[in-house]
């Protein structure tokens, strides 16, 4: 009854990319390719496995999984610039993480973390191990990430190009400045407004997020 992850987006190729959480076994879940937890999916329109998915003709994986190791994967999006994916996901007590989606690729949970155990104390190896990614961009304490937009238009002066990010726990919507591929500042926007479960550009060029209980609205600067 928890992790479930449960975002989508395209990529520029029309692939369709979902997330799917370790629904809270952590020890079994995200490392075993034979098991559904904990991955991050990559499948084509239609339902089809694309045959140069990293783990075709691996024996037993889970043929449409592009990567493992993902904990709770709560946002996700393709950059307007670079068609990239990109999410980020729930760490326990810290740890939360940016992640620039690439194939095959392992993202370490839950064998290395920024994170710690609920009430305290380590469980993690380390927060770094050979063959494992580190994150983009990763929060300390954790903001409890859902929802994920990047402003992709001049209609907001600067800050075109800023990554947006809902908090559920501290009921804020977050704006990350980027500079040079890297997080120079964070902001706090419609603080207090209540749990943001999502954020997204419109057609329109501004910015809608979905606050739980309360509807969508849209942001003016």
């Amino acid at each position: 009854g928890q992790h479930f992850g449960s975002r989508f987006a395209w990529d520029q190729e029309g692939y369709l990319y979902f997330s799917i959480g370790e629904r809270g076994e952590r020890d079994v879940n995200p490392q075993d390719l034979k098991r559904d937890g904990g991955k991050i999916y990559r499948i084509h329109d239609d339902g089809r496995v694309p045959t140069d998915n990293p783990f075709v003709g691996v024996a037993g994986a889970k043929t449409a999984a592009f990567t493992y190791g993902n904990r709770n994967p709560q946002g996700m999006t393709a950059h307007p610039k670079t068609g990239e994916i990109i999410t980020h996901e729930h760490g326990p007590q810290g740890g939360d993480e940016i992640n620039f989606i690439k194939p095959g690729r392992n993202y370490g949970w839950p064998v290395i973390s920024y994170g710690e155990n609920y009430g305290g104390g380590e469980f993690a190896e380390s927060t770094a191990k050979e063959g494992m990614e580190q994150p983009f961009y990763y929060w300390v304490p954790s903001i409890a990430p859902s929802g994920f937009a990047i402003i992709d238009t001049t209609a907001y002066g600067d800050w075109n190009g800023n990554y947006l990010v809902g908090s559920l726990k501290f009921q804020y919507l977050e704006m990350l400045y980027i500079k040079d591929k890297r997080v120079i500042k964070r902001e706090k926007l419609v603080d207090g407004i209540g749990r943001l479960r999502n954020v997204k550009m419109g057609p329109d060029g501004l910015i809608y997020i979905a606050v739980e209980g309360k509807g969508i609205f849209s942001i003016k600067r």
